[in-house]
């Protein structure tokens, strides 16, 4: 999967492929963000309602008006996915050219910022006719109709419960949308570069909630609502949900919890801390003190974490998506290394990672992760602390360096990434270091 970026920020043209991690590293305002939003944007919103022009469209294909009457006449019908390959290529670009439409409420930006963007979705890979699927549709809790296609067959057989032409209309529409285009994008979660700043002030952006409500019943202003709501650029406005709805996330397990418990419990063992929900106010504990913070009282570095741990613990399922804005956010260097540790453990148990860096620190740990191999020493794994989990394999990783409007990928061998984006600030201070040095010595 393949995406396409024109004119949209400081991003002049960049073509990003997804891999299992990908990487974007580079100088500061070089697009990395712009990038990473545009991508979030997109996942996050897919079924939605900004995208009903890609249903209507869908809905007058002949071949679906077909399936739609069989279904009726006789209660079943087969549907052979392979005549409707054809129509990927479209929906997929009839998807890019919707979504453009809808930058400027990714970026809660002025429109005229985004006269001349362009963004473009690009999905090579076919219907996995191997997999096995299952769908049930239900309409008011009553079950409307029933799809299932077998392992290793292009053949998806649609059997209706119930005459509901109107909602069978919907989930047929649905489920082909679904194998053909939208089963290929994954669910996403981000955690932007303001993450720090969202848990230290949240108790105040819900008290300018609450006025916001309150203000509305009395003067029914629904003027104010839109200037409310569009203050914030999309990933930001989910990343305050995220973070407001804490209690009721914690009432659930992700699988992570019951397949690897020590990913959900990762974070806590690096800062030292047992993050806790205490009648409804978020709480830190630190685990040498026992003593037990508010948030806001709590470092900096636990509080940029907080959200992605309870993610991992209690939401993430796999197939999704993990956008970070610099992962290495208030981190020492030493938690730095561990972050990239977790991100390629994150990437071996089914969780795709995408993350925008300037920290050299991870770079350098992804990049002995990369060297490791599955025939590397065993021994000296163990002595390095290394687990298999730990490999990161050359066709996961796909990185790029942004500068001057543009991305360039980044070339891999052996010895792991050819180039890092930091190479030329390295060396110039260790020039300047070295200079310094000689003139104390020989002064």
């Amino acid at each position: 999967m393949y995406f396409e970026l024109k004119n949209i920020g400081a991003i002049n043209q960049a073509k990003i492929e997804l891999g299992k991690l990908t990487v974007i590293c580079g100088e500061n305002n070089r697009g990395k963000t712009y990038i990473a939003y545009s991508l979030y944007g997109l996942f996050s919103r897919l079924f939605s309602p900004w995208f009903q022009e890609l249903a209507d469209y869908f809905n007058s294909l002949p071949l679906k008006e077909g399936i739609l009457t069989e279904l009726k006449e006789k209660g079943v019908v087969h549907v052979d996915l392979r005549e409707f390959e054809q129509y990927q290529e479209i929906i997929t670009t009839k998807l890019g050219q919707i979504y453009t439409t809808k930058l400027k409420e990714v970026f809660s930006a002025n429109a005229d910022e985004f006269v001349a963007a362009e963004f473009i979705c690009g999905i090579e890979k076919r219907i996995d006719y191997a997999k096995q699927y299952g769908r049930v549709g239900k309409y008011k809790n009553k079950v409307v109709f029933q799809a299932s296609k077998n392992k290793n067959s292009p053949v998806l057989t649609i059997t209706q419960s119930r005459d509901d032409k109107q909602n069978l209309n919907f989930f047929i529409q649905e489920i082909l949308l679904d194998l053909l285009v939208f089963n290929h994008f994954p669910r996403p979660f981000i955690l932007t570069a303001e993450r720090t700043g969202i848990q230290q002030f949240q108790t105040e952006l819900d008290k300018n909630r609450s006025d916001l409500i309150t203000t509305l019943t009395n003067t029914r202003d629904l003027a104010l609502l839109d200037e409310q709501v569009s203050r914030f650029a999309l990933p930001l406005k989910d990343n305050i949900d995220f973070a407001r709805k804490s209690s009721h996330v914690i009432k659930s397990n992700s699988f992570l919890k019951t397949e690897k418990p020590e990913l959900t419990a990762y974070i806590e063992e690096m800062l030292g801390v047992q993050y806790d929900i205490i009648a409804g106010q978020k709480v830190v504990r630190d685990k040498t003190t026992d003593q037990a913070l508010p948030y806001y009282m709590s470092s900096t570095s636990v509080r940029a974490l907080s959200d992605l741990h309870l993610w991992l613990k209690h939401e993430a399922n796999k197939g999704d998506i993990l956008f970070i804005d610099e992962p290495e956010l208030n981190l020492h260097p030493g938690n730095q290394i561990k972050i990239a540790r977790l991100l390629v453990r994150l990437i071996n148990n089914g969780i795709k990672v995408f993350i925008t860096t300037h920290s050299d620190y991870i770079i350098k740990e992804l990049n002995n992760l990369l060297m490791l191999t599955d025939d590397f020493p065993k021994a000296l794994m163990n002595e390095l602390g290394y687990t298999n989990d730990d490999i990161l394999h050359e066709e996961d990783l796909r990185a790029y360096i942004a500068h001057n409007g543009t991305v360039s990928r980044v070339e891999t061998d052996e010895l792991g990434m050819i180039q890092s984006g930091f190479d030329d600030a390295i060396v110039q201070i260790n020039e300047t270091s070295d200079k310094i040095a000689s003139a104390i010595i020989h002064r």
